[in-house]
């Protein structure tokens, strides 16, 4: 999945938004702090703005989780410490594990402990609620399904769209070059024509182009040979002509693939909705399946009051049962976070030229960085900031892996400028390696250090900048690779 554009209406110190961002490593450059803040968050779909993505719906599975809890760690979000992103992340791995399920029966198992004997609960009888959870029995089977087709056609979807493009750019680069020739023939054409007219008005008097001499009597030969080469431009011309004539307008084949594209994208969102639905439908049965619980047992008999349960129970029974349950979300997210830090560790490793071996979790919730000399203390910023970023890689790459499904876009911003300059080039070189299937965009938002020193690496670079002293904010693309990048800060 990847971002291909951003588009939103003129805002308060920026004109209209309207940029096409391509696949791969894309630098972001802002001159001044404000301005990444900026660009960070339209990328990130802020207020009035629309972010595109191919495929245009994401990935089932990942759309699971929390849509905050997600969006924290593919665009940084208010994660502004590694210890917050470890939490986010484990969390967001135990979560797939299964983590949701343990929380919800443990909720469950508390009402059942605290619920007020004498509670009114609103006169619903116990009979429609077991009537409603028959008829969504189906449901979990329903959305298992759907998400499996989502995927499916989801695949479908970025390939259409992705041979589209590639027909799109075939399309205007042939019509492009055939507009190309068509004006060097004219050209050629027109200057013929004129030196033609200059050797008819002077006659023998006419000079040489090359030597400047009188033609006198090679005056026809040359005439001959002019005209006989303003033909052939002008009949070659002519093909160039019908040539861009007929590419004026989009070859079929193209008009088809853009109306089986627009049939892609609606299926694609139309099933997305239906994933919601049936998504809405399971926790809705995972809901009153909890309220049954409280109102009646399987038979439609009123049920003991959950007071009455807990006084005839053991309170041992109780604990032990909390404490089982308390303990296997614990060992889940022990295990995500084990998980998270060992493969962060492994980046962290390379961005740092082995420097940084381990990251580790101390029980105060702090994160503790060794080397080749043991444990780091007190560590500096700028191998803070290397965690931090190599954290937030790992994260959003061990999701997608457990989704079984491609990285999602991913923005990197801030704590990047703060790494020391050979730790950035071996980060921004990783990154580059990292670029494939599995991995197709990485969005850096930088002040543009990065883009001066190895251009090359970048397959696209889009700069937000201020135009002349109290001029709007304008973000646009600029060539990759380009060397030298001259930027304009605002004050």
């Amino acid at each position: 999945m990847r971002i291909v554009s951003v588009h939103g209406e003129a805002m308060p110190g920026t004109g209209p938004v309207a940029v096409e961002v391509p696949a791969g490593l894309v630098a972001v450059v802002g001159g001044d702090g404000r301005l990444r803040r900026l660009a960070h968050r339209m990328l990130s779909g802020g207020p009035g703005i629309t972010v595109s993505t191919l495929p245009r719906v994401p990935d089932p599975v990942l759309s699971r989780l929390p849509d905050d809890l997600r969006g924290s760690l593919e665009h940084g979000g208010d994660l502004d410490r590694a210890e917050a992103v470890v939490e986010a992340g484990s969390r967001a791995l135990a979560m797939l594990e299964g983590l949701g399920r343990v929380e919800a029966a443990r909720a469950q198992l508390g009402r059942l402990r605290g619920v007020d004997p004498d509670a009114d609960h609103g006169g619903v009888e116990p009979e429609a609620v077991l009537a409603r959870i028959r008829e969504l029995e189906g449901a979990s089977e329903e959305l298992e399904a759907l998400e499996s087709e989502l995927r499916a056609l989801r695949a479908d979807d970025a390939e259409v769209t992705g041979d589209l493009e590639v027909a799109t750019m075939e399309w205007l680069r042939e019509r492009q070059d055939a507009e190309t020739h068509l004006q060097t023939y004219r050209d050629r054409a027109r200057e013929l024509k004129s030196r033609l007219a200059e050797l008819d008005s002077e006659g023998e008097d006419a000079t040489c182009p090359t030597c400047r001499r009188p033609l006198s009597e090679h005056l026809p030969a040359v005439q001959e040979l002019l005209r006989d080469e303003w033909e052939d431009v002008v009949q070659d011309g002519s093909w160039w002509r019908r040539r861009r004539e007929q590419l004026e307008n989009k070859p079929d084949r193209l008009r088809e693939l853009e109306r089986r594209t627009l049939r892609m994208h609606s299926e694609t969102e139309s099933l997305a909705e239906r994933v919601k639905v049936a998504r809405a439908r399971v926790d809705e049965m995972e809901e009153l399946r909890a309220r049954l619980a409280d109102l009646a047992d399987p038979r439609g008999a009123r049920a003991p009051r959950s007071a009455d349960v807990a006084a005839a129970l053991d309170a041992e029974v109780w604990a032990a049962a909390d404490g089982a349950l308390a303990r296997t979300a614990r060992t889940m997210r022990r295990g995500a976070r084990a998980l998270l830090l060992d493969r962060a560790a492994r980046i962290l490793g390379r961005m740092t030229a082995g420097r940084i071996l381990s990251i580790a979790w101390t029980e105060s919730g702090r994160i503790e960085l060794s080397g080749v000399e043991g444990i780091l203390h007190p560590v500096a910023e700028e191998d803070m900031a290397a965690a931090f970023v190599a954290i937030r890689i790992a994260a959003v790459r061990t999701l997608a892996a457990r989704a079984g499904t491609a990285t999602p876009p991913f923005i990197l911003g801030e704590p990047f400028d703060r790494l020391d300059e050979p730790i950035r080039i071996r980060t921004v070189e990783w990154l580059r390696r990292a670029i494939g299937p599995g991995f197709e965009q990485v969005l850096l938002v930088t002040r543009g250090d990065i883009v001066e020193s190895c251009p090359e690496v970048f397959d696209g670079i889009l700069e937000l900048r201020r135009e002349g002293l109290s001029g709007p904010s304008v973000f646009r693309s600029v060539p990759a690779g380009m060397g030298t990048l001259r930027l304009v800060a605002s004050d």
